[in-house]
């Protein structure tokens, strides 16, 4: 709920000043349902949800349902699209620069014809998805982003059906790889200013948001924990 209130400050901020931003974070456990998606495609109650000490919110990005969690690296990219931009094409830089970032750390990976989101092969040769993808765009400038599973507990994903359909989840622990979140948040972040053509400056300071930069009919003010509410919805 935090991190989506900041968005909403940075992108009215990106709106009035221009300085696009990348906001790179991780999460407490957390499972979101974007526009296209269901609670039927929570496979577990809410007593199992509290008892992982999860929360469950319907969020306005695209694709359907997902886990964010520790060791898990989450960035979304707060960017001015101009009118009539192939919103495709920036889902596609996504997918690349994190591949990018993935063969820094010699993962090789590949995108799935008809899906969004990074995959790689597990060892016993089983695809898995790696990184998961859901974006928005709302007066011209996007909000919501990529998730990157560096050390998730991957065993949160089999409480729901992860992006509504039956697949393995990865991680670049389950690979093999050791890697520290921060670390692979800034390859991850250089890799995404090439894609995108932009320069990369850190920092690692964000003003707090205020209330009046969120605009009066952002979801986010509305968001409730559904796990406070019978489950399904």
């Amino acid at each position: 709920m935090d991190a989506w209130r900041l968005q909403e400050a940075v992108a009215t901020r990106v709106r009035n000043a221009g300085a696009e931003r990348l906001l790179l974070l991780e999460h407490d456990p957390v499972y979101t349902i974007g526009r296209r998606g269901t609670t039927d495609h929570l496979l577990v109650g809410p007593d199992v949800l509290r008892a992982a000490g999860a929360s469950v919110y319907r969020v306005d990005r695209g694709g359907d349902i997902t886990y964010h969690g520790p060791g898990q690296l989450v960035g979304y990219p707060i960017t001015m699209l101009v009118e009539g931009a192939d919103l495709v094409a920036y889902v596609r830089a996504i997918e690349d620069a994190l591949r990018d970032a993935l063969r820094s750390y010699g993962v090789a990976s590949r995108t799935e014809r008809g899906k969004t989101g990074v995959w790689v092969d597990l060892p016993n040769g089983r695809p898995a998805k790696i990184g998961a993808i859901g974006v928005r765009v709302s007066r011209g400038v996007t909000t919501h982003g990529f998730a990157l599973n560096v050390s998730t507990d991957l065993a949160a994903f089999e409480r729901v059906l992860p992006c509504g359909f039956q697949h393995e989840v990865a991680s670049l622990e389950r690979l093999g790889v050791s890697a520290d979140v921060s670390e692979v948040g800034e390859r991850c972040g250089r890799a995404l200013a090439d894609r995108l053509g932009c320069a990369l400056v850190i920092d690692t300071s964000v003003e707090p948001p205020r209330d009046a930069e969120i605009p009066i009919d952002a979801p986010v003010r509305a968001a409730l924990d559904l796990l406070a509410e019978p489950v399904p919805v």
